[in-house]
């Protein structure tokens, strides 16, 4: 069992065929309306895998916030959602034809979040997965959640995004002491340097050159799946779905690597950030796959 804690955002992505020059113009070829949030999808993936999940965030009380709890627990989520008297986050997402994507972030209810959770809530599940919300107490918020989370003897999991990796390793030490998994993207990694000594887990994305992970100073590393890529938004949270997923059946740390790079290469062939593999197809991958 698994909560999450982090931004709900609604995507609204907008296909065009290139970047135009500052100033310039494109054409927008299609656009298609998602739930959206790191965190978000990644409760959303692992819902869809069988795991017992629940997500807390706080919503706007208008049609994006109904359409995004709908969209949650149709997957089976739990949603704990404060609503809030505003609009519901928004992200506008541009994707060229090489499947490279622009964000443009509209925080509004997402950026108003404050830790509401209940003993009850930090007593449920083994593990919680913080995700960055877009305004300035948000590492604070989380600092209080990771804390409180321990207490409770789980297992808290952070993706710090750009938001956090920016801050350095310094500023992020009071919210890493308390964490003892990471999942990083290469360049978030470079800004983080050293962050292995600091946790017990360190997953970091590769993109075509699959993942690594590194553990009391091992390396593991898991080249990735040829794919044909469409979208490549929220690949990085398809990736974390599926190595947790495998990670919370009880694989190896290869095993989970390589499930991860399966989720991501089937969700980057799609438009949008929840597309996922069946649980059948995850779990007929994980037990082919060489021990």
């Amino acid at each position: 069992m698994i909560s999450g804690v982090g931004p709900a955002l609604v995507d609204r992505i907008c296909l065009i065929d290139d970047f135009p020059p500052r100033g310039g113009q494109a054409i927008v070829r299609r656009s298609e309306k998602h739930a959206g949030g790191a965190a978000g999808n990644v409760i959303y993936g692992l819902s869809l895998f069988g795991v017992r999940t629940r997500f807390f965030s706080t919503i706007g009380d208008d049609e994006d916030g109904e359409f995004y709890r709908t969209e949650m627990e149709r997957a089976g989520v739990e949603c704990v959602f404060e609503v809030l008297e505003c609009e519901t986050g928004r992200v506008d997402v541009y994707v060229d034809r090489h499947g490279e994507r622009t964000f443009f972030v509209f925080p509004n209810a997402a950026g108003r979040f404050y830790p509401y959770l209940r003993d009850e809530h930090y007593s449920w599940g083994e593990y919680f997965y913080l995700d960055p919300f877009p305004f300035e107490g948000s590492l604070n918020a989380h600092i209080t959640i990771a804390e409180r989370a321990k207490e409770h003897g789980k297992t808290v999991v952070l993706n710090p995004g750009y938001p956090y990796s920016k801050l350095g390793l310094e500023a992020l030490s009071p919210l890493l002491k308390n964490t003892d998994i990471v999942f990083l993207s290469r360049d978030e990694y470079e800004m983080l340097r050293g962050i292995e000594q600091m946790v017990e887990l360190t997953v970091i994305t590769l993109g075509k050159e699959g993942s690594m992970a590194i553990r009391n100073g091992e390396r593991t590393r898991v080249p990735a799946l040829e794919c044909e890529v469409v979208d490549t938004t929220g690949a990085g949270d398809a990736f974390a779905a599926g190595f947790l997923y495998a990670m919370m059946s009880g694989h190896g740390l290869e095993v989970c690597l390589a499930a991860g790079n399966f989720t991501a290469c089937h969700n980057i062939q799609r438009l949008g950030a929840r597309n996922f593999p069946k649980k059948e197809d995850l779990d007929e991958f994980i037990e082919s796959y060489p021990k």
